[in-house]
Formats: structure tokens, C-alpha cells, sequence
């Protein structure tokens, strides 16, 4: 399974792997358009002709964790197209430059053909000595450097506004920690994009600057969660948090890197002003007494089973289970307006979910906010899995065993089926 996020250089590894034909043409490509040739090749299991373009797409990208997730990728092409050599040179690479993720590895059936071969298990032991620090929640760093270094290049590109674009790329997202750098590339994406949201809320920027900066302040508040997960869920592992400024696509997510929480999108307090928010950013503006429990949600999405299912079942369990785990161990959910409708309207919800949720579009309940209206929220998909994982957990008398089994899910039509959820809600 290879990740989503797009990395590696080999060169940088101090690596040569042998490209294809087509990877040494002379033409320069984009990474847009490398991806989208690397998509097709996949697609149609080409994978030879994959793992040379994700090669190519590591030595374009800009920064060390892109480039290392494109090694990974890089690694299970070479592998399924049964060229181990390179696949072993590729995950190497990776490795060096910081994908440390041994338990993902190992769980990786495109890998399956090197698992027997001696450099294989080196590589993921160097991953798994690393994996194992996150073992001891005190490990975790809570890093806040990218919001002053925001602040920083936000006060020069003031006074400066005609090199703003510049100024950002240079004094924000080049400076900027592992964790900024993969948020760049998961949810900002294009400095001029992230530029003009900034310039479309300028009260709203201005206002949450106090806000922000409490947020180095609130590290006995985050760690009490992880003890509390540490002992529901012995196994938790507690990788590092990354505490950024986006362009308010996101409030949080996760990388390999650790949890990456969107800042501006997720310190709101009663005072903020919302006149330059739209319908859907106003109803996602988290509150910064609930920022324990946003981190605690992406926490989650760090732990759970990697699954290759794509059903909408699937996506509305894992986004669920999200919000119940973190309201359970930090106290707060983060999705409380969806609780509020979905009660609601619980049995309505139900019945058109079952409708969509063995299909793979996830496009009317998960990331749907053109579909927000004053009535009714976008993302109930969210609320769905919620529900389930409550009914799951109910249903064991050993909570431990629950938890253990909500972050270790295998098939989704049977978890939901054991959690008796359809059935306890007829009954009401």
C-alpha cells in the first residue's frame, strides 16, 4: 500500500537506481504532470514504469519528507514489478531521509517479495528503533516553531507587500519543520494559493495572532490525553507534534511524520471575527479550549489499521472513530455541531447512508462542504462512524479489548455488524 504523500530523492541518499526509458527523456516534466503519468501507470499496473517516475518525482520535490514518501512509493513498485534490488536501494533511501513507519512496512503486502532477504530486515530494523521511541508518550515534542516563524515572516511581508509571495516561501515554508513541510504538501500546496487566503482574511489573521501563540502554553493539557490513551491502549505510539499556519483547508492531519494541526483554523475563541469566513470555515472554526482533543483526534488517524478498502464505510468509521477516541481520552469533541444535527435526524442520516455506504464515493458525507447549508452540516459521515464506534464500544465489557479492536478494524462490515448499531437504532 504506498502512502499518499509524495517524496524521496535517492540522490540525496547518496542512492542510484536504474530509470526507465521514459524517466530519461529529455524533456523536463512537472511534478503535476509526473504525477499524473505515475497515477495512469499505476492504474494499469505498469509498475516498472511506476517506480521510475516516482523516482523522478523525489528528485523534484522540494522538501526531505516528500521526497522520502516518494522513495517509499518508489519501493513497492520496484518490489511488485519483482525487481528487489532497486526496490531495497529505494527503501533505503527512504529510510535515510526519515520514513520511519517499520509497522506500516511490514504490514505492506506490496513488499511481500523482499521480506526474506537481509537487507529488507536491516532497513526495518533502523525504522523500528526509531518507531520504538514513540512508544513512551514523554518523547513526544510539541513543536511550535512554525507558528513564530509565521508571525515573523507575517510582519515583514506587512511591510513589504509586494514581496509577500517571497517572503513566506522563504522566512515560513523553507524554514520550516518536518511537519509544516509535509502539511505544505498534504493541504496548502501552492504559496500563491496559501498567500491568497491570507490576503482575503486580514482581520481574522490579525485577531487570532494572541491566540496562537498560547498554544506553547498548553502542553500539560495534550500530554494528559496521551496518558490517558497510554493506558486505554497500551500499543499507542506517540509521535510528535507539529503545530502550523495553513490557507484554512484543514484542521488537522496526519503524516509520517506525526500529527500536523492547521493553527489558524483551530484557535477561534468568542471574540474572533468572522465577517471573512465563509458558511463552512465559521462552522469549522475550532475553539482553542478544544485544541487538546484536535490533537487528539489526528492522534487517532496516526494509529489506526492502514486499510486499502475504499468504501464510504470505511472512510466514515475512521473519521468517527476519531472523534470518539479523542472525545474519550481528551474529554472534548471536536465535531459537536454534527452530534447536535445528527441526534437529531439520526434515523434519516441512517437510511441515506446505507444507501452510499458500501460504494467508494465519499463525496456526500466526508470533505462535502460545498454542501454545507444553515441547516444542515456537511460531513456527516463523521457522525455516522461515531455512532458506530460508540456502539461497538458499549457492547464490550472489557473497554481496553474495544479500543484495541476500534483502532485495529479488518473488515468494516463486520465491525459495524458486531457493533449492533442498525439493529439498536430500529429498536429506538
Amino acid at each position: 500500500m504506498r502512502l499518499l504523500i509524495c517524496s524521496g530523492m535517492l540522490l540525496a541518499a547518496g542512492l542510484a537506481l536504474p530509470l526507465t526509458a521514459a524517466a530519461q527523456t529529455p524533456a523536463a516534466p512537472t511534478l503535476d504532470s509526473l504525477r499524473v503519468q505515475l497515477r495512469r501507470a499505476t492504474t494499469a499496473k505498469r509498475y516498472a514504469e511506476g517506480a521510475a517516475l516516482a523516482t523522478q518525482q523525489a528528485q523534484l520535490e522540494r522538501y526531505p519528507s516528500a521526497k522520502a514518501s516518494a522513495l517509499y512509493n518508489a519501493a513497492c513498485y520496484y518490489a511488485l514489478a519483482g525487481q528487489s534490488q532497486p526496490a531495497l536501494a529505494a527503501l533505503q533511501g527512504a529510510q535515510k531521509l526519515g520514513w520511519n513507519r517499520a509497522a506500516w512496512a511490514r504490514q505492506d503486502s506490496d513488499l511481500n517479495s523482499l521480506h526474506e532477504l537481509p537487507q529488507y530486515q536491516a532497513t526495518l530494523a533502523r525504522m523500528q528503533r526509531v518507531e520504538d521511541q514513540q512508544l513512551d508518550p514523554k518523547n513526544a515534542q510539541l513543536v511550535t516553531s512554525d507558528i513564530t516563524n509565521f508571525w515573523k515572516a507575517y510582519d515583514r511581508a506587512a511591510k513589504d507587500p509586494a514581496h509577500r509571495r517571497d517572503i513566506f516561501q522563504r522566512e515560513y515554508f523553507d524554514k520550516g519543520s518536518v511537519g509544516l513541510q509535509d502539511y505544505y504538501t498534504l493541504k496548502i500546496q501552492n504559496t500563491d494559493l496559501f498567500v491568497k487566503n491570507q490576503e482575503a482574511k486580514p482581520e481574522f489573521y490579525k485577531a487570532i495572532r494572541p491566540n496562537t501563540l498560547q498554544i506553547a502554553a498548553m502542553t500539560s493539557q495534550i500530554r494528559a490525553g496521551f496518558l490517558k490513551l497510554k493506558e486505554l491502549y497500551p500499543a499507542a505510539r506517540f509521535p510528535n507534534v507539529y503545530f502550523v499556519i495553513g490557507r484554512y483547508t484543514s484542521g488537522g492531519t496526519a503524516s509520517a511524520n506525526g500529527m500536523l494541526i492547521g493553527a489558524d483554523q483551530m484557535t477561534g475563541t468568542p471574540d474572533t471575527p468572522l465577517g471573512e469566513l465563509s458558511l463552512w470555515e465559521r462552522n469549522n472554526l475550532g475553539s482553542l479550549r478544544d485544541l487538546p482533543s484536535i490533537v487528539a483526534h489526528e492522534h487517532i488517524h496516526a494509529l489506526q489499521k492502514p486499510s486499502s478498502d475504499p468504501t464510504l464505510l470505511k472512510g466514515a468509521i475512521n473519521e468517527g472513530m476519531a472523534d470518539f477516541l479523542a472525545e474519550l481520552t481528551a474529554g472534548q469533541n471536536t465535531n459537536k455541531r454534527l452530534q447536535t444535527y445528527g441526534l437529531a435526524h439520526e434515523k434519516e442520516i441512517w437510511a441515506d447512508f446505507t444507501k452510499e455506504m458500501a460504494g467508494k464515493s465519499w463525496s456526500n458525507w466526508i470533505a462535502n462542504s460545498s454542501q454545507e447549508t444553515a441547516d444542515k452540516p456537511a460531513d456527516l459521515g463523521y457522525f455516522v462512524g461515531y455512532q458506530i464506534c460508540k456502539a461497538y464500544y458499549e457492547e464490550l465489557p472489557d473497554k481496553k479489548q474495544a479500543v484495541h479492536d476500534i483502532l485495529n478494524i479488518t473488515d468494516y462490515p463486520a465491525f459495524l455488524k458486531k457493533s449492533r448499531y442498525a439493529e439498536k437504532l430500529a429498536a429506538r
